[in-house]
């Protein structure tokens, strides 16, 4: 049996490791006894560890913490102070706006100009129309035009087949020859006494009205023939080879209508208050829809002479050239008249107008101060209106004025900048048209 090995002295005490860690003291025993020495000694109980050191985690928290509040106190500040300075800014803007004078946008009233302007519809029509008729009893047996046909003075549109008329000159013209045959035989007695003369009066009255009576039907039977009473145009044309005609005037019966087209007549209904302007001669424009960009001038010829009870206008005839045939008869048209002003009036701003109220009125800058000021207003052309009553021109007006203003009040004035519309680079403005069928028809200045 084998004895154990004697016990080697520890050179390395517990004690002399008692400031080691377990780690060490292991280490240095398995340096001591070798690889392959066999540590008969217990396990030495290691000692009990050392309490781990504080955790750092509150102390970050607390920094984390005074961070973002410092951080947030700046935020606040950034934000606080411009608006503190702008609330500054606005009481102290406040305070001089209370103290300073009020300033007012202001625009002078402008004198009208001399003439105006006046769009008003016209009805065209030929200088010269007429419709022909048949006199005579019978039907078409020829015609000679149509429609669009240029004819001359006298000029033979239709031939009418008169064959009843015929028969009744046969028979007039056998009276008269009846009625002369008595007449020359009872002249042509010469015993004395054998006639009375009474007899032959009423030989010779009757042979007379024989006569008249052949000549009525051979002028009945002249209108067989339909001619043109004047150089023109065939306009219409109702009859066919054939047709049955009478000695009629009814509507619908017309055979033909023949119109004068080198010059135009166009028919004005002038309201009352520019009646007075309207005169012989006087120049005018006449506009079409079918030429946008171009008008003909025209001259009045004539008026009425006296307003249309019911519409209150003067009727007025305006003359225009048509020599190259450009205008057609009965188109709608537009005749702009060049009217002299007969009253002086001024042109104010529309928006310089008190709002509210039964009297219209204008607030007027007289040496600073402000003044209400009575107006009598007569056209409105939209942006500007027409006063005839309380102005002279050349006055200052406000500008939209304020309900604040008040009599007497001082103000500064200043002139107000007349906004302009700019047209957009890639749709430049199309020319005014000079007739537009959607625009109101109001006059203008002519001005303007």
């Amino acid at each position: 049996m084998a004895t154990p090995p004697e016990e080697q002295p520890d050179f390395i005490t517990d004690d002399a490791n008692a400031h080691l860690s377990s780690e060490e003291r292991a280490r240095r025993k398995h340096a001591h006894f070798g690889e392959n020495q066999v540590d008969h000694r217990p396990a030495a109980v290691p000692p009990a560890e050392a309490p781990p050191a504080r955790p750092r985690s509150r102390r970050t928290f607390w920094i984390v913490v005074l961070v973002a509040v410092a951080l947030f106190a700046v935020l606040l500040l950034i934000g606080l102070l411009p608006r503190l300075k702008q609330n500054n800014e606005r009481k102290e803007e406040a305070q001089s706006e209370d103290n300073a004078t009020p300033a007012v946008s202001v625009l002078p009233a402008e004198e009208a100009p001399d003439t105006i302007r006046l769009d008003l519809p016209a009805d065209t029509r030929s200088n010269r129309e007429t419709y022909l008729f048949a006199r005579t009893n019978g039907f078409v047996q020829v015609w000679y035009t149509d429609i669009g046909t240029k004819v001359k003075r006298g000029q033979l549109l239709a031939l009418i087949a008169t064959p009843e008329l015929d028969q009744q000159i046969a028979q007039a013209r056998a009276n008269l020859t009846l009625a002369q045959s008595n007449y020359r035989r009872l002249t042509g007695i010469s015993m004395p006494g054998a006639i009375s003369k009474q007899e032959l009066d009423q030989a010779k009255a009757q042979f007379a009205a024989e006569q008249a009576v052949v000549n009525g039907l051979l002028a009945q039977q002249g209108f067989r023939r339909v001619v043109a009473p004047f150089n023109g145009l065939v306009t219409q044309r109702n009859v066919e080879v054939g047709s049955l005609v009478s000695a009629s005037n009814a509507a619908g019966s017309q055979l033909f209508k023949v119109e004068q087209t080198d010059t135009l007549r166009a028919f004005v209904n002038v309201p009352q208050n520019y009646a007075t302007a309207i005169r012989p001669g006087l120049v005018t424009q006449l506009i079409v829809p079918e030429f946008p960009n171009r008008t003909f001038a025209g001259r009045v010829a004539r008026d009425a002479g006296a307003l249309s009870e019911g519409t209150r206008t003067l009727e007025t005839i305006v003359k225009i050239p048509n020599r190259q045939q450009q205008l057609r008869p009965g188109i709608f048209a537009q005749v702009r008249f060049e009217l002299p002003r007969t009253a002086p009036s001024v042109l104010i701003s529309a928006n310089t107008l008190v709002p509210g109220g039964t009297q219209p009125r204008v607030v007027v800058i007289q040496d600073k101060k402000v003044h209400y000021q009575d107006i009598t207003p007569g056209r409105d052309f939209g942006a500007q209106v027409e006063v005839i009553g309380g102005l002279k021109g050349g006055e200052l007006l406000v500008v939209n004025p304020a309900e604040t203003l008040t009599e007497g009040e001082t103000v500064a004035a200043r002139l107000a900048k007349v906004e302009k519309k700019a047209s957009a680079p890639t749709q430049p403005a199309a020319p005014e048209r000079l007739y537009d069928p959607n625009r109101p028809i109001v006059s203008s200045p002519a001005g303007k």
